[in-house]
């Protein structure tokens, strides 16, 4: 995952992916490193995460999902795959090993977390002399449907969720189940936010990281647009918006654009129709939205100081 140089302006607080995107991979990595793995019973303890993406001189990009460096010195390719994996995935995952142990000088183990719905998915490709094989976890054997009903069962007995009773749901986008993958993954923001979350405040930037993370990998641009909108709400996008503004964003910019969501919000305009007219991030403008309403009586610079002080 590469560092970007853009420079800040209003939009591009939340509109640029490579700084986005970026920064939410990176946290997303980090904690799947440090429990996704032995969630899934992957032996050994990662100790730092790799480069994902590889540049040939033909200028060809290579882009993993996840790349950890275990205690063993064995780099650990992680990917996700929501359709059957073919023939043509597996030689796109050998390449990935191929050239990552070329470039690292590691042995390099791809596991694929598979949310197709295939009894027997493939797992290995003949190659001349050579076989070539992925370790496969099939996450679609869980339900998602009974991720949810447990966690809102125990909330509606009045119990509080810990971070090991969260864990899962940020695997039931790749689960089986009813809801669709964006309800999920909306549905899981919802809960990271309610009072009834046991976690800190880090744990929970980082959970919704992993969530965005997961929507960026499977969702269409309407449906990640919808989680764009949600993450203005959430600890994550909050975290985001503030670091724009230290990176360099003009108080006086923000300002107007604040002025500018206050009169669209007064002729009745949701956030969605704002964000398209002022061509702004969903998730920007959600955020001004949700203070602007909580905040009724507020000028500009009142709801400023309480988006960033």
């Amino acid at each position: 995952m590469e560092q970007s140089n853009v420079s800040y302006k209003p939009r591009d607080v939340l509109d640029a992916p490579s700084q986005i995107e970026d920064k939410v991979l990176k946290t997303a990595a980090m904690f799947f490193g440090q429990e996704l793995l032995p969630y899934l019973g992957i032996k050994g303890h990662m100790t730092a995460i790799a480069p994902t993406e590889q540049v040939h001189l033909d200028v060809r990009r290579m882009e993993e999902d996840f790349n950890f460096i275990m205690e063993d010195g064995v780099l650990r390719h992680l990917e996700f795959e929501s359709d059957p994996i073919t023939e043509k995935d597996l030689r796109r995952f050998r390449e990935y090993e191929a050239f990552l142990s070329l470039t690292s000088g590691r042995q390099v183990i791809t596991t694929v977390l598979c949310s197709a719905d295939v009894r027997n998915p493939k797992t290995s490709l003949n190659c001349g002399i050579n076989v070539y094989r992925i370790e496969l976890v099939r996450i679609k054997d869980d339900d998602a449907d009974r991720v949810f009903n447990d966690l809102e069962m125990k909330m509606g007995q009045g119990g509080r969720l810990t971070r090991s009773d969260l864990f899962p749901l940020l695997l039931a986008p790749l689960m089986s189940g009813n809801m669709d993958i964006c309800g999920r993954i909306c549905r899981g923001m919802d809960i990271l936010r309610l009072a009834q979350v046991d976690a800190d405040k880090d744990d929970i930037r980082h959970m919704e990281a992993v969530l965005y993370a997961l929507a960026i990998k499977f969702l269409n641009k309407t449906d990640l647009a919808k989680v764009k909108e949600m993450m203005g709400m959430t600890l994550l996008g909050q975290m985001l918006m503030e670091d724009g503004i230290k990176k360099g964003l003009k108080k006086g910019e923000m300002i107007k654009l604040i002025s500018q969501v206050m009169k669209k919000a007064k002729k009745g305009l949701s956030p969605e129709e704002t964000a398209e007219i002022l061509e702004e991030e969903p998730m920007v403008i959600s955020r001004i939205y949700h203070a602007v309403k909580e905040y009724p009586d507020m000028d500009e610079d009142g709801i400023y100081r309480q988006l960033y002080n």
